[in-house]
């Protein structure tokens, strides 16, 4: 028996556990969320007023979904889970299977990989927007990845060094880096297509750009210019010494690819954060002062 099975095991078999009970399932959450997580991998689709957020988990993973604000369409695409409501009432579901499922939170064991879809009715193409109105997560997982976004903030400095280093370069004084940074005269949403990136809140600088599935060498990972406007891969890319993408051309757009192959997230978090160097972002813009040389 592993480590991780003897964790839960220690809550799960007890006599009194519950997981109706909000303090047993909190402590069963404390367990896991304390363990080694299971890769996801997560698409947001956008198209037609709809937004669909598609995740594919593998077998044997005990899921803790987030409580839903309201009731929404739930498909289940392939495999099959053991699925727990808020009564505590288990259900296996086989795929093909589509519900509207309540407001509120569901325990999910995967008897082998599956593919879920969350379908909700909107417009809007903001990841970090629609899941601060149609989910709540509890205090446990909050406290958790507040922590370690804290203990990633000491792992960046270098990238923050080589930032105000690069703005040296090409001729910038942080001033007018900062100011272009929060200009949005030019600034649009995400078009509608299918991402495997959200915005989120960034270690190294404000927000950032992450992945939320694999992305590969060479793939296009979103637009970040069309026809003169910006999108949110456009202005809130972070700069890093370490690189995982560029910007290239195709015409009047630009687009943000992977130099690298860039890993994807693992239950309840984020992947890898995407970013690029300045300096030549900057130099492909036209964007460095005279008498500046960038290599």
């Amino acid at each position: 028996m592993s480590e991780t099975e003897e964790a839960l095991n220690a809550v799960v078999c007890r006599a009194s556990f519950d997981i109706r009970n909000p303090e047993h399932k909190n402590e069963l959450m404390k367990v896991m969320i304390s363990q080694p997580q299971i890769s996801v991998s997560t698409i947001h689709r956008f198209g037609g007023g709809v937004y669909i957020k598609e995740s594919t988990y593998p077998g044997g993973a005990l899921i803790f979904g987030a409580e839903h604000v309201s009731e929404h369409m739930n498909v289940l695409l392939k495999g099959s889970v053991v699925c727990v409501d808020n009564n505590g009432n288990p259900q296996k579901l086989v795929a093909p299977h589509m519900f509207v499922a309540k407001a509120g939170s569901k325990v999910v064991y995967t008897l082998e990989e599956i593919v879920w879809q969350n379908i909700y009715v909107t417009n809007s193409t903001d990841v970090e927007y629609l899941e601060s109105i149609l989910l709540r997560f509890p205090e446990v997982h909050t406290k958790h990845h507040d922590q370690k976004f804290l203990d990633e903030c000491a792992l960046h400095d270098e990238d923050r060094e080589d930032f105000i280093k690069a703005m040296s370069e090409v001729g910038w004084t942080l001033e007018e880096a900062e100011k272009v940074s929060k200009y949005r005269g030019d600034c649009i949403p995400f078009p509608e297509g299918s991402y495997k990136i959200r915005v989120a809140k960034s270690p190294i600088e404000g927000k950032g750009i992450f992945a939320t599935a694999e992305i590969q060498e060479g793939e296009i990972i979103a637009p970040t210019r069309i026809s003169g406007s910006r999108t949110p891969a456009g202005y809130m890319t972070n700069h890093s010494k370490t690189p995982n993408a560029i910007t290239v051309a195709s015409g009047e757009n630009r687009f943000l690819i992977a130099t690298r192959n860039i890993k994807g997230k693992l239950a309840g978090g984020l992947g890898e954060e995407i970013t690029i160097d300045y300096r030549l972002s900057m130099k492909a813009n036209g964007l460095i002062k005279e008498n500046k040389n960038v290599g």
